[in-house]
Order: C-alpha cells, then structure tokens, then sequence
C-alpha cells in the first residue's frame, strides 16, 4: 500500500514537472554516451521537437535533477541523487 505522503509527492511533482522532464527523466539509463545522443533518440521516437527536448533537460539540470557534460567535454547524461528519489516517487516505488 502506497504511503499517504507519497502519493501527495507524486500528485505534486506530476504537476510541477511536464511531460517532456518526465520523458527525459525516465529515458536516463547510462547507455547514452551524451545528452544529445539520447534527445535525438527521443525526439525520433517520441516525435518531439530536438529543440523542446533540449530546453526541457536544461530545466532539469538548473533543479538539478540530472547531470551531463559540454559539447567540448561531453560525458554521459546521469541521474544525480535527487533524480533518482524523484524518479522513484513518479514511478511509485515510494519511500520508507
């Protein structure tokens, strides 16, 4: 049974954050070598424009949901710690 206080997290954080960061959030699995590499993938797939997504990942990083590198020292897009907390409560894995 789902926590009482998580369910209000997620109502909450499914309002605070649109589709597209829930999209990228849930797209980071550590087999994308960059952050463009997996946008242009989602944008293929999802049929998004490259542009949104971009903008949205940005979003993400200034919250400091996910880390990635520069077009000059590019490095694979991860979750920092409070992504993954996030993640877990969207995907309603919850907290004890």
């Amino acid at each position: 049974m789902e926590n009482p206080g998580v369910k209000v997290l997620k109502r909450l954080l499914l309002r605070a954050l649109n589709e597209n960061q829930i999209l990228i959030l849930k797209s980071i699995n550590g087999k994308h070598r960059s952050l463009n590499a997996l946008l242009e993938e989602l944008s293929r797939k999802e049929r998004k424009p490259l542009s949104t997504l971009k903008l949205n990942a940005r979003i993400l990083k200034e919250l400091g949901l996910i880390e990635y590198g520069t077009r000059e020292a590019p490095k694979p897009v991860t979750l920092t710690r409070e992504g993954k907390f996030i993640l877990s409560i969207l995907e309603g894995d919850g907290f004890e």
